[in-house]
């Protein structure tokens, strides 16, 4: 359709009625007497309402969130709590996830007051990853005389900042004379590679007076390489300037692969004496590099790596380069040099089939897709395409009429109790946590009937990946529920575009949680960013300001995420997996990895996008929404359809004008 069509389609739909989000008020009426009267005590507390708070305490003393409130009083307090409160409040409620919360404070606190015998009493491994804990926990070791150099040093040898905790942690590597010149270089080549300036600065301050210019040169082999590299190449050899040489090279790397692989491999690896690690390092990382820009010479280094230096990465680049390369021969020899349980994976299996057909096996290219065409997967679908085959949707419910009495029975658990008590009062944080200490210990029938009784609530993000810890996969109505379609067919018409696709997004996006926030800051069920929400919004005549809770409200989400789908398939010429690979990645991303000349097989672009999480995004949006479409009865958009050939660039734009000069014919 003529994009001139499709705006007059949309302001035809437009209708902002149903923005207006959900009243406190509303959802406080659903809430019985016994969750108001808890929230209403937790307000008393926070707002040192303290006579408030005892009474409305005392009247909740059997509720299940009962000990949310005893915690919440305890946090106030921990400062003159004593340590007898303190451990039988742990020890009462050791099955709940308030244990180890309350344990975390009173650490904090007893580092604060610096009791480090009774921290170093007090504290669990379970604390490792929270560095601050975990540097009070050595600080309190060698306050007991106890031997955790490895430790210390282990915590050191980061290219992170880390916490203040740490320092006395460290001082005592300085005073006992443990802190060498070597162990402190190691530190900042660990922060000049994850390029964080402070931390090397700092570091190279504490290095011999003789080596503090080191940091100057790292700063010059980062802004400008390939002089760097050049001027450094016929200095003298020494084990600091190596370092610094690969981390060039690899720098280097980034603006010019041929260059860079031809540099090292005449100038700087003759004429020092690098390491085989270090060897094996930087010809590993240019020859990534050039396969995931996808650039000819990518296959040839690859297949000149020593096998040291060929890890998991490299063998699946080495096979994804061929792809692209469509050489079918090195495919099939890539795929046969992964081991045994790799090569039984259905991507490489799917990819080998490909390769025989190509080469003209057809009957061992058969034998394998009649295989993988019986899975209700994208490969399965893939395969069912290459054979003519109808596509097979393997439906299995997680739980039979018979378990019903067993997932009953688990929802009556104290501790299941709370998590949907926390669920129903918004507390989504508190109820996960919940959840998640009450399903760890758990076997996989047992999690299949958690996963079974989370679904009853309607929490369907929790549902979803319990029954993936349960590792059944076959549940399709669990897995991918079809709600607010009255929303999403509105929405899908109004742009036109497949609802089916706009499931699909939703269900990789967010799993269907509606309130939650990526840690990069996209919001909601279609995963926005607060900035692409609002430059949306603006160009379809709505509302300019957005608050990240008006973003979040369902409607208005999926509008603007449906809307967003249209602008990125505008950009591309309708085409499905270029707009969906640009929905993750973004449109620039996707330019730079279409061909440069001719034309691609859109199998063969798609496992060949150089990033991870774009590439499995797009199989798994084109693979649910697939599902999407089965489940909502109509037609089955198959995989065929949805995945045309990948053009040039040029030739995509050449198309758009097309289209521009036909609409306003």
């Amino acid at each position: 359709m003529p994009v001139t069509n499709r705006i007059l389609t949309a302001l035809l739909f437009l209708n902002l009625s149903w923005f207006s989000g959900v009243l406190p008020a509303a959802e406080n009426a659903s809430l019985n007497s016994q969750q108001r009267q808890f929230l209403a005590a937790h307000d008393a507390l926070l707002a040192g309402k303290t006579s408030e708070f005892q009474r409305l305490k005392k009247s909740l003393r059997k509720y299940n969130l009962y000990p949310y409130l005893e915690y919440a009083e305890l946090e106030r307090n921990i400062t003159s709590a004593s340590d007898h409160t303190i451990q039988r409040f742990i020890k009462q409620y050791a099955n709940t996830p308030l244990a180890d919360r309350m344990r975390k404070l009173w650490l904090k606190e007893l580092a604060k007051q610096q009791r480090w015998k009774k921290y170093y009493a007090e504290y669990s491994d379970r604390f490792s990853a929270n560095k601050t804990l975990y540097c009070h926990y050595l600080n309190a070791a060698l306050k007991q005389r106890k031997n955790v150099l490895p430790d210390v040093k282990k915590v050191w040898l980061t290219g992170k900042t880390l916490p203040k905790a740490c320092v006395p942690v460290f001082k005592y590597l300085y005073d006992s004379h443990h802190m060498t010149p070597d162990l402190i270089w190691q530190r900042f080549m660990l922060a000049a590679n994850k390029r964080n300036k402070k931390l090397a600065k700092f570091l190279a301050k504490k290095l011999p007076a003789s080596e503090r210019k080191r940091y100057d040169d790292w700063l010059k082999m980062d802004k400008q390489p390939l002089e760097s590299l050049t001027r450094a190449s016929t200095q003298q050899d020494d084990a600091k300037l190596r370092d610094l040489l690969v981390y060039g090279i690899k720098r280097y790397s980034r603006e010019d692969t041929a260059t860079a692989w031809s540099l090292w491999n005449t100038r700087i690896k003759p004429d020092f004496k690098f390491s085989d690690e270090q060897i094996n390092e930087v010809e590993r990382s240019i020859a990534l590099r050039a396969a995931w820009r996808h650039e000819p010479e990518a296959s040839t280094w690859l297949a000149l790596l020593n096998e040291a230096a060929v890890n998991d990465e490299a063998k699946k680049w080495r096979i994804r380069s061929a792809i692209r390369e469509q050489d079918w021969p090195n495919v099939l020899r890539q795929i046969g040099a992964l081991d045994e349980e790799e090569r039984s994976d259905e991507q490489w299996q799917y990819w080998k089939a490909r390769a025989y057909q190509e080469i003209g096996r057809n009957v061992s290219a058969k034998i394998i897709l009649e295989t993988l065409a019986k899975e209700t997967s994208y490969y399965g679908f893939l395969a069912a395409d290459k054979l003519g085959l109808p596509y097979q949707f393997n439906h299995e419910t997680v739980t039979s009429d018979a378990d019903a009495p067993l997932v009953k029975k688990l929802a009556q658990r104290p501790d299941f109790k709370r998590s949907h008590e926390l669920f129903k009062i918004g507390w989504d944080t508190d109820a996960r946590r919940e959840w998640n200490l009450a399903i760890k210990s758990m076997s996989k029938d047992e999690k299949r009937l958690a996963a079974k009784l989370a679904d009853d609530w309607g929490w369907h993000f929790t549902a979803i990946l319990t029954v993936a810890q349960a590792r059944h996969f076959d549940d399709l109505e669990l897995r991918f529920p079809l709600l607010y379609q009255d929303v999403v067919k509105r929405e899908a018409m109004r742009n036109q575009i497949q609802p089916s696709w706009i499931y699909g997004v939703i269900r990789r996006e967010s799993a269907w949680r509606e309130k939650v926030r990526s840690p990069a800051g996209a919001l909601g069920l279609m995963q926005l960013m607060p900035a692409t929400a609002k430059r949306v919004s603006r160009k379809l005549g709505q509302k300019r300001r957005l608050s990240s809770s008006q973003i979040m409200e369902v409607p208005r989400n999926i509008s603007l995420g449906s809307a967003y789908l249209r602008q990125v398939m505008d950009k591309y010429n309708d085409h499905e997996i270029l707009a969906t690979a640009s929905y993750n990645a973004g449109p620039h991303r996707v330019r730079r990895w279409l061909p440069e000349e001719g034309t691609l097989p859109a199998d063969v672009w798609v496992d060949t996008i150089t990033f991870d999480e774009t590439r499995n995004y797009v199989k798994a949006v084109m693979a649910y929404s697939t599902i999407a479409d089965w489940k909502l009865g109509g037609k089955i958009r198959r995989l065929s359809e949805r995945m045309p050939t990948v053009f040039t660039l040029e030739q995509i734009e050449a198309a758009n004008k097309e289209d521009r000069l036909a609409s306003k014919m």
